[in-house]
Parts: structure tokens; sequence; C-alpha cells
């Protein structure tokens, strides 16, 4: 592949979310779990949600990357994204009309995907998909704690056809991703609140030396994304060097 291109990707999908106060929440701190990187066997363990005490530190390829690459273009040391530590795991009791009890879990934090072998256009734009994923399900932990239900991105297709591609930057792929961040967490009195958060838009770049993230709206004017298409790595925030 050409990674002189920029690839717009997204997904049909269907937004899951409720507004508002959904019910009232009694918190069983007892099945609180604190893990590492690996899920426990503890039998208070609260299923499906994982901890971590601490997150492994970044690292190049090599001691000198190319001058044009990610890594050659942003200083790593400043590299940055949601990374919540500590015990972000708990369940809770949901009394429904009919008085039965069913138990929500905290969603816990998500792993970020591994750098693809290979750069090719269906691996890239599959690897930025579980990376967003990632970032808006560890953002909202980072926000909300062991209060987040359920987060992460939803993406979506605003064009029928979901990618696109214009000759770009030398070796560095630029992916335009449109997605929904629905997030749902128990208040602090106690409800179940859902934030539908129905539309948002970001632009990755992505070589092998590391990957960056603008948060920017572009899609919206073609003509604008042709002729002054965003430049992550200048503008945007490094994520991680590989």
């Amino acid at each position: 592949m050409n990674r002189r291109e920029l690839l717009a990707a997204g997904a049909v999908s269907v937004l899951l979310g409720a507004g508002g106060c959904i019910a009232n929440l009694d918190p069983q701190g007892e099945n609180s779990a604190n893990l590492d990187d690996k899920n426990s066997t503890d039998e208070n363990v609260v299923p499906d949600c994982t901890s971590k005490a601490e997150w492994a530190d970044d690292h190049t390829n090599g001691p000198f990357p190319g001058p044009d690459s990610v890594a050659g273009r942003r200083n790593c040391a400043n590299a940055g994204r949601p990374e919540p530590t500590g015990d972000v795991c708990e369940t809770f009791e949901l009394e429904k009309p009919n008085g039965e009890i069913d138990e929500l879990h905290s969603v816990g934090i998500k792993p970020y995907p591994e750098p693809p072998s290979t750069f090719d256009e269906e691996s890239l734009i599959e690897y930025v998909y579980e990376y967003e994923d990632a970032y808006q399900q560890n953002k909202a932990v980072s926000e909300y704690g062991k209060r987040a239900i359920s987060a992460g991105a939803e993406i979506l297709d605003n064009w029928g056809d979901p990618t696109r591609i214009l000759d770009l930057y030398d070796k560095i792929t630029v992916i335009g991703i449109s997605f929904a961040p629905p997030v749902e967490y128990r208040t602090h009195d106690g409800y179940f609140v859902g934030d539908d958060n129905f539309s948002d838009e970001a632009v990755y770049g992505v070589d092998e030396t590391g990957v960056v993230r603008l948060h920017e709206r572009y899609f919206g004017d073609e003509r604008t994304v042709i002729k002054e298409p965003p430049d992550p790595v200048e503008d945007g925030n490094l994520l991680e060097c590989f």
C-alpha cells in the first residue's frame, strides 16, 4: 500500500444508550477487584472488569527514528493517553420494578491494541477502530472510575463508502474516524445515567514508530479535507511510540 494516503474509515453501528436517571443502585464494595495486567482468580472478582496497577512505558523501535517518522517528528517522552490505574471494578445491585435484582458491573480498563504486524490498509483501519474504542473506554474510566458501567467507541459510517483515499504524507498513514462515544455510569447519589454522545470525529497518524491522534471534526466539508487535510503529527497528541 502507498502510505501517502488518507484513509477515512467507519462502520455502520447501532448506538445503544439511554439518557437520564434510570434506577437506584446499591454499591457492593466487597465485590471490588484490584487487578494488575491479568484477571484475578479471586472469588470476588468483578466479571469482565480489569484494573491496572501500572501501564508499560512507551519505547521506540530504535535510537534514531527517521526524521519524517512519527517518533522522529515528536518527542516520545511527551506521549500520553488515558491510562486509569488502581481499583476501578465494582458490582452494583439494581432492583427492577417487579422486585427482581440484576447485577451491574464496572466496565474497567481496556488494553490498547498492539501495533499492527503489517501496515496495509485493512490492518491499519482495524487498528484505529480498536485504539479509539480503548481510548474512549479508558477516558470514561479516568473520569468516573469504578462508577463507569459501559463506554467505548461506536463506529459511524456517514458516507456509505467507509474509506476515502488521498495522496498525502510520506510513510505515515492518516486515518479519519467518525464515531459515537456513549457512556453509562453511576452517579454519586446512586442513579444510573446514560450519556448518548451521538457523534464525534478524530484523525489518526500511524507508522512503524508511533501513533498520534487529532481530535478534530473535519468530515462535514469534503472540499476542505481535500484542499487542507489535517496533519495529526503536527497538530495532534502523541499517544505512544512503538
